[in-house]
């Protein structure tokens, strides 16, 4: 670890909680791999003390901030300048203190669609699943359109939500996204809900989904992804490959939007490698 003085500028992430995250790993291994003083740190806020933790980013001379749950979307409104990207994705995950102003943008959704690209699944002209309408959604289909997929469906325990969400889709992009399921011919399906995360270690995102009732349907022409990373493979990825799928877990989705962040946070240009260096030597795979 490189040594840390009064010239060391500071980089972090907020949420609540905040003690899972692997951030601070990955960002200080990139910061020591290039010789950059630049040091990372978890801040643990709660949602009533958000405005006053942005306020201590300019005050601190903080130079940038990664923003996870629940605070993508609300710490919009305390941001100086929100990009045309974050504004149409819906959520800021990226601040970055240019001279004390903040600027807010969103990574994840790019970190996504490059994770599954590096993966060799192909985006462009596919047929694509998506299980789960949370707030990681609307950014998801959002980047998934702009990168060429053909058809998306996307289901969700409740009904309305995933019809809600299509509608707004159908208004900014021109593209339609159905809500039902008419046959299961997909190359990618997605699991965006917290189904396989602990602990609900033995749920299926397909559990309580009307016309769908389990993962029969999938097969080794499709590839499975899950947003979650820990566990490494949980039992909708585990049995995906079972059925012969190619699977994928989320964290290729962290590690690639936390390159794009680290970029914008320092102006770096990192090694087009170093994805994969920081699977290796951070996360050992």
């Amino acid at each position: 670890m490189f040594d840390i003085s009064g010239h060391t500028k500071q980089l972090g992430i907020i949420g609540y909680p905040v003690e899972h995250t692997f951030s601070p790993a990955m960002h200080n291994f990139i910061s020591d791999t290039i010789h950059n003083d630049y040091v990372y740190c978890a801040w643990r806020v709660h949602p009533d003390d958000l405005g006053d933790a942005v306020k201590g980013i300019r005050a601190l001379g903080i130079r940038g901030v990664n923003v996870t749950a629940p605070h993508k979307v609300n710490v919009m409104r305390y941001l100086d300048v929100v990009t045309d990207g974050a504004k149409e994705l819906g959520s800021v995950n990226t601040i970055v203190n240019r001279g004390g102003t903040l600027y807010g943008y969103n990574t994840d959704a790019d970190g996504f669609c490059m994770s599954l690209l590096k993966a060799g699944i192909n985006i462009k002209g596919s047929r694509i699943l998506i299980l789960g309408a949370g707030g990681v959604t609307r950014p998801t289909l959002i980047r998934l359109i702009d990168n060429g997929a053909s058809e998306i469906t996307l289901l969700n325990r409740t009904r309305a939500k995933a019809d809600a969400l299509a509608e707004d889709i159908l208004s900014r992009k021109n593209f339609i996204v159905r809500t039902e399921i008419r046959n299961f011919d997909f190359d990618i399906v997605i699991n965006t809900t917290s189904a396989g995360m602990e602990p609900q270690e033995d749920v299926l995102p397909t559990d309580g989904i009307i016309g769908i009732d389990d993962l029969s349907f999938i097969n080794d022409s499709m590839a499975a992804v899950d947003m979650i990373y820990n566990p490494s493979e949980t039992r909708f990825l585990r049995e995906a490959r079972e059925r012969g799928a190619k699977t994928l877990n989320g964290l290729g989705m962290l590690v690639y939007q936390g390159i794009i962040a680290y970029e914008l946070f320092t102006g770096a240009q990192l090694p087009s490698d170093m994805g994969e260096r920081v699977k290796k030597e951070v996360f050992g795979i």
